[in-house]
């Protein structure tokens, strides 16, 4: 095959991708009522924070009440789901999390079967590379940076030509400034990218946005605002409601401290990164958005950021009985340095998402 020919093959997929990308463009103006208009592919984006500046998510702490309840809740913070005490806080970027592959590298339209009601009709973009995260989730995310399109996949199996998933949607708006949950995605309601930290973020040296975290003993009957569902609707009583978000309260002596406290194994990048997170988790919190064996942090999965987590000194070790980067951020986390925030629909008008 000569290169004119390889040329003209890889130029017609690219016009296909790019048909099919303005198409599921077309369906998302319908989905939320406002028409999008397609930008070129080749036009360079300046990287912004995902979501809007009143997503409830994107708002500091500094802004906003204290729970009533706070004490209570940071107590069930401490409970496994027995109701059994446990101190564990751990960082994921394996199980339990999301990996997030690039609409731009998807070779075309590609037949998708869910099992659960979905907003997709057909097809969607996909390459046959692209994993979902290890573990029983096996979920994904894909997203489109120049139209500011989610697809939000999990329980993912991709055989004989085909997309198969249990709950797969493509998430209403332009996730570059939406400001509230899409009920299709996970069991509170609130986007897979909604707190998900990513690399360049860390790279960048800031985190701005709140983190989202799983929690073993989520409440069965109770969600609140920016929770749109409670994930198991009737399930056990007793537990933390989706949706309420919790902050660290420390100053920057604290977690220096703190960081100092750490193993001397650890890198100087591994430290750095371990103070980015807990600025994070002071400045902005975390929200409990679905449920897990454990208290989960959720960074991007090593499925699609193996490479740069690495180089942000997240390589596996063990030391004094603790694993890296699991348990990176537990030290810091005491039940007398967390406070649990007023939902998201209390915020002072100012700071409340339309």
């Amino acid at each position: 095959m000569d290169r004119t020919d390889i040329t003209h093959r890889t130029t017609a997929r690219q016009r296909s991708r790019r048909a099919f990308i303005a198409g599921a463009i077309s369906s998302l103006g319908i989905l939320t009522g406002r028409p999008l208009l397609a930008q070129p592919a080749e036009a360079e984006q300046p990287r912004l924070r995902p979501f809007g500046p009143k997503a409830p998510w994107n708002v500091r702490v500094e802004h906003l009440p204290q729970h009533p309840d706070s004490k209570r809740l940071v107590g069930s913070m401490f409970l496994d789901d027995r109701g059994l005490r446990t101190s564990r806080f751990q960082v994921t970027i394996d199980t339990h999390t999301y990996p997030v592959h690039d609409a731009a590298t998807s070779l075309g339209p590609t037949p998708i079967k869910v099992f659960w009601p979905t907003n997709l009709v057909g097809k969607m973009p996909w390459n046959p590379a692209w994993k979902p995260a290890a573990g029983p989730e096996a979920a994904l995310i894909v997203l489109d940076a120049q139209n500011g399109l989610e697809w939000d996949l999990d329980k993912v199996d991709y055989r004989l030509q085909v997309i198969n998933a249990a709950h797969a949607n493509m998430v209403s708006g332009d996730y570059r400034t939406k400001e509230d949950g899409f009920l299709g995605s996970r069991g509170s309601g609130l986007p897979f990218l909604a707190g998900l930290v990513r690399p360049e973020e860390v790279q960048a040296g800031v985190i701005e946005h709140a983190l989202s975290m799983s929690v073993p003993n989520i409440s069965g009957s109770e969600f609140v605002a920016p929770a749109l569902k409670a994930e198991f609707p009737h399930g056990a009583k007793a537990g933390i409601p989706a949706g309420t978000r919790f902050a660290l309260r420390v100053t920057d002596q604290e977690i220096d401290v703190w960081l100092n406290s750490l193993p001397q194994e650890l890198t100087l990048r591994t430290r750095e990164t371990a103070k980015i997170l807990a600025v994070a988790l002071r400045d902005y919190g975390w929200f409990i958005t679905e449920t897990s064996p454990s208290n989960l942090f959720h960074l991007e999965s090593r499925v699609t950021a193996e490479k740069d987590w690495l180089d942000l000194g997240l390589q596996p070790q063990k030391t004094r009985r603790k694993e890296y980067p699991r348990d990176l951020v537990d030290a810091i986390l005491t039940s007398e340095r967390i406070v649990a925030i007023a939902p998201s629909d209390q915020y002072p008008e100012e700071w409340r998402a339309a």
